[in-house]
């Protein structure tokens, strides 16, 4: 819940946080948790200026709260909304991980890759032409590629890392590439395949389909796709070897189209694993919380077939 903003009430319950009491204390941290965002920048001042140990833990515990409270509650107004795109999410969660990052700068660029692919486009192009044209404008024109050795694999998470270095991770690569293929009215969507994230191009009316209640099936898939290289095109037969290499027998529920919840989980659990391994634990904890945020939704939140 958020308050009404009464700058002064804010700035006089942060005076406050020396509280030696922990009881007291921590009534005064949740009012100051309450008032939301507002309250940050008085957080971030008084962190500025103090030179107390424990006291700066306390803002810096503060503050985190207040934007993983925020967060969560970006993640769920997300995942009601069938109008949102995974892009929506990694935004949200891109904000959250790095207070620098610049949402408006990074749609703009993204817009950009849309807008060089749209212009290649006409009705006249077969399946196989459309994807064509993407990689044309993404691999070779805008020279997007995956992770190299000894990056910093974190960093790879967010629509910036390509912008800036050319380079990140393949899950991003691939919402990158699913939006700019939706946007263009190309029937993609996303696979749950294990360790991977790969495209499906579907039939035509596979969509009409979902829409009025019918599931995927295998039938819908024309073709796959591999962003994280290149944008490789290969079939079912691929997956299925895929599979026996990993020891599974079937992989029919690993190849059809899943769910903006299902990929959101996905794209959740790599980065707690990413953000664990650079050793930022209370962010990878919050990660979790997050990924149980969306298993406690109703079921009939997120299903859309993305």
């Amino acid at each position: 819940m958020t308050l009404i903003v009464s700058h002064s009430e804010i700035d006089a319950l942060v005076s406050l946080m020396d509280e030696p009491n922990e009881d007291i204390f921590s009534g005064i941290q949740n009012k100051v948790i309450n008032y939301g965002t507002a309250a940050i920048p008085f957080l971030e001042e008084a962190w500025l200026h103090t030179f107390n140990t424990r006291v700066s833990r306390r803002l810096e515990s503060s503050i985190e709260e207040i934007k993983f409270q925020h967060a969560s509650h970006l993640i769920l107004e997300w995942l009601k909304d069938d109008s949102r795109t995974p892009i929506d999410m990694m935004h949200i969660l891109a904000e959250y991980i790095d207070e620098h990052y610049e949402r408006d700068e990074q749609q703009k660029w993204m817009d950009h890759l849309y807008r060089d692919c749209w212009l290649e486009f006409n009705d006249n192009l077969t399946a196989l032409e459309e994807i064509n044209v993407i990689n044309h404008v993404l691999y070779k024109v805008y020279d997007l590629t995956n992770y190299l050795p000894g990056q910093n694999r974190l960093h790879g998470f967010f629509p910036d890392s390509f912008h800036n270095r050319k380079t990140g991770n393949a899950i991003s690569m691939g919402l990158i590439y699913l939006m700019i293929g939706q946007k263009l009215h190309i029937p993609l969507s996303g696979i749950n395949l294990p360790n991977q994230f790969v495209l499906a191009y579907l039939e035509r009316n596979a969509r009409k389909r979902y829409l009025s209640g019918q599931p995927p099936n295998k039938n819908d898939v024309l073709f796959y796709i591999n962003p994280s290289h290149s944008g490789a095109i290969f079939t079912q037969n691929e997956i299925n070897a895929y599979g026996s290499h990993l020891g599974m027998n079937k992989m029919d529920e690993y190849s059809l189209p899943c769910s903006q919840k299902v990929m959101a989980v996905q794209f959740l659990h790599e980065l707690h694993l990413n953000l664990i391994e650079e050793n930022r634990t209370t962010k990878g904890n919050n990660i979790l919380k997050f990924m149980q945020l969306l298993d406690e939704t109703p079921a009939h939140l997120g299903q859309k077939i993305c």
